[in-house]
């Protein structure tokens, strides 16, 4: 027997499909004190011969069940076409995204998790029968107005018809004339009458209401008055073609007011005919379709975001991220996505209540719209779960900055509603590089990261692939300590000799920066050089080696110790930097050093990236009087046809070569090759990492000039390499 659920009173009927007896009774008792009516089945048999017998207007449906389990009975639902449009809302203790993922894939609406909240059930439940409700009165009423467009269009065209008989016939039934101009005055929608040219003859009250025109201003003008011109020119054109055509043509089409404004309306338009077939008349009857909209717009809305904090839902973002993929290989570039919850945020529910939760997820979700970059898109997946889609390169360096910048936002204190509440976060992030390529992998791998980054301390985030995220964290760490090294006086030059091997002086050394760090110890150059390039530091860190070098040249010729000369190594950033060569210049006056005295070292990748470049830079500093040195040689991509343009006066053989020289032939053969090369342009030529007398007297026998390397002497502190030059003095007084 259908229940009459008006007279009841109840906010709508449900049905609950639980084989939990306890959870069944609490879901019921809860659903039931709130206004529904509920209907309920243990198990998912009965379920669908309950909901096929009257459909509910929601199911609340265990995932769980002995038999048919929620999975089966919600695909049996919608594959039925009267119950197709009843929402589900899965029931489940699991917290697995491959559940969540399987049931939205089904057609569900949302997932609760258990233990319920009472809160949460009474909440979504409103929701979710408010939504249906609206979009199946919608759906009725929409319908319901086109087919009353349709009849009374069709009605107002057997009017016009009679009317012109009647008119014809001198007016011969009064009676029928009068009934016409009721019907004509009485509508709600707009009826506009034309003449055969299309010109306006007759409006109704409705069309003055809606469009704000006067009959008295609009008739004997054309009816395109009307039309919202160039933004609807496509649909005026085809109504056009189809009234010629056919006689009739009904649809949307914007209309314009008499002060302007465009609105939309559905439209309904027929000829009137004389006996000879000749158009005598235009008849059009015009919904204002503008609340309804707006209604549409609301539920269209409501379907592709989060209720809560208008951001984008798992459907939009799934979308969105095709579409960012999309790009992004078309510019071999990668997606980062972001998984992020906030820390401990069920204790901000428990503390202040659900409505200061509400609220502190709303202003988390205006600072990530805020923080994140144009082109990111931040969405809502329930709770306390959001997502960051990142379009980035293989370095990922904007979805670092991105993750550091929010955890460092969201730690300062939030105010809602007088209360101060503190808000941390952990993030996990996916890579579809490495980790996926489906929307659904990335947020299932960027939980699994977010779980790892809570294990770690909270507070932080980590990346989905361990490798990579050790290698970040190893240089955010050097990052870190790097920015105050300078401050912090932990730098230290070393200065390894370089020997004459004509006559076994020690002409000059190259200056090797040292760091040595409280956190991270010893750290090789070859690791933070490129970090500090990376990071912006190179120049700063580049002028403070200078000035150290500089200054100790200095003491080093005042103490008598020789006309020692000293290079230094400039990194590609240095050199590409134009205020380099000013600060060499004015470095050297500041200290009193003559050029002669300072070398500079520099990589074939460094003069290679832009050569032209290069070479005015080398002018330049060749124009002071400072040496330059091409360091590796032999180990880039520098062309013979560059090399003779730059102004260089000395090529380094890499250690790499020197290594094998004796007993590699084709080792042996390319340091012969630079030797004879750089004397053949004027250089001179330095081998460097010498660790053997074989090696040696192998380079002293081809004509290398000078030499340096452990056979010699490590790179030593200053200290040590001024008693190198003290002892090297007394041998040359002896």
């Amino acid at each position: 027997m259908h229940r009459d659920l008006s007279e009841q009173h109840t906010k709508g009927e449900v049905l609950i499909v639980e084989d939990t007896p306890a959870s069944l009774k609490l879901l019921s008792d809860l659903l039931t004190e709130a206004g529904y009516y509920v209907r309920q089945a243990p198990n998912g048999e009965l379920a669908l011969w309950t909901a096929q017998s009257r459909p509910p207007e929601l199911i609340l449906l265990d995932v769980r069940m002995p038999g048919i389990d929620g999975f089966e009975v919600c695909r049996r639902l919608k594959a039925s076409p009267e119950l197709c449009q009843v929402p589900v809302i899965f029931l489940s203790a699991q917290h697995d995204t491959d559940d969540k993922v399987r049931g939205f894939a089904l057609g569900a609406v949302d997932f609760i998790a258990k233990p319920f909240q009472a809160e949460e059930i009474l909440a979504r439940t409103d929701a979710h029968v408010r939504l249906g409700r609206a979009q199946q009165a919608l759906a009725a009423e929409r319908a319901l107005l086109e087919e009353r467009v349709i009849e009374r269009t069709t009605e107002l065209a057997a009017l016009a018809a009679s009317l012109e008989k009647e008119v014809e016939q001198r007016r011969a039934n009064e009676e029928f004339m009068r009934l016409s101009s009721q019907v004509f005055e009485a509508t709600q929608d707009a009826i506009v009458v034309t003449d055969g040219d299309a010109r306006i003859v007759a409006t109704n009250p409705a069309f003055t209401q809606i469009s704000g025109y006067s009959a008295e201003e609009v008739v004997g003008q054309s009816v395109a008055l009307l039309h919202a011109g160039e933004p609807d020119a496509k649909s005026f054109e085809l109504m056009a073609q189809s009234i010629a055509k056919t006689g009739h043509w009904s649809g949307e089409i914007l209309a314009r007011r008499k002060n302007g404004d465009t609105y939309p309306g559905l439209l309904s338009a027929s000829v009137v005919k004389d006996e000879q077939g000749h158009v005598i008349n235009h008849v059009a009857v015009f919904m204002d379709l503008t609340e309804r909209k707006a209604e549409q717009h609301l539920i269209d809305f409501l379907s592709n975001h989060d209720a809560l904090t208008g951001l984008p839902n798992r459907l939009l973002a799934r979308q969105r991220f095709e579409q960012t993929l999309a790009a992004a290989k078309r510019e071999h570039r990668c997606v980062a996505v972001m998984c992020l919850d906030l820390d401990r945020f069920k204790s901000i529910n428990d503390s202040y209540g659900h409505d200061v939760g509400d609220k502190a997820l709303q202003v988390v979700s205006k600072f990530l719209t805020e923080t994140v970059r144009e082109g990111d898109i931040v969405t809502r997946q329930g709770g306390d779960e959001f997502q960051i889609i990142v379009p980035d390169d293989a370095a990922l360096g904007a979805t670092m900055a991105l993750a550091q910048k929010i955890l460092g936002g969201l730690r300062k204190e939030l105010m809602i509603d007088g209360q101060q509440i503190t808000v941390t976060s952990s993030i996990g992030i996916a890579v579809s590089l490495t980790d996926g390529d489906s929307f659904d992998e990335l947020v299932r791998n960027g939980d699994t990261a977010l779980f790892r980054a809570k294990e770690i301390g909270r507070d932080n985030y980590a990346f989905f692939t361990e490798r990579m995220d050790a290698e970040i964290r190893d240089k955010l760490a050097i990052q870190g300590q790097l920015r105050g090294a300078i401050a912090r006086d932990e730098f230290e030059v070393h200065y390894q000799p370089q020997m004459c091997l004509k006559t076994g002086a020690m002409l000059g050394a190259e200056a090797l920066l040292r760091w040595d760090n409280a956190v991270l110890g010893k750290v090789p150059p070859n690791r933070f050089i490129p970090l500090a390039e990376e990071y912006g530091l190179v120049n700063s860190i580049g002028e403070w080696v200078l000035e150290s070098v500089c200054a100790q040249i200095k003491v080093w010729h005042d103490q008598g110790l020789g006309d020692i000369k000293v290079s230094v190594n400039l990194a590609a950033g240095q050199f590409a930097n134009d205020a380099t060569v000013p600060y060499v210049e004015s470095t050297l006056r500041k200290f009193g050093v003559a050029p002669a005295y300072l070398g500079l070292e520099i990589t074939e990748g460094t003069v290679m990236g832009d050569p032209d470049k290069a070479v005015a830079a080398l002018r330049r500093l060749k124009d002071i009087g400072v040496s330059v040195s091409l360091d590796d040689f032999g180990t880039g991509y520098s062309s013979l046809s560059y090399l003779k343009r730059f102004p260089i006066d000395v090529l380094k053989i890499d250690k790499s070569f020197v290594d094998d020289v004796t007993t590699n032939a084709n080792d042996a053969a390319i340091a012969l090759s630079v030797i004879s090369l750089a004397h053949n342009l004027n250089m001179r030529v330095i081998a460097e990492g010498v660790e053997t007398r074989e090696q040696v007297q192998f380079l002293t026998e081809r004509g290398c000039d000078e030499m340096q390397g452990y056979f010699f002497s490590r790179p030593v502190s200053a200290e040590a390499f001024t008693a190198l030059l003290r002892e090297h003095r007394n041998l040359l007084d002896m």
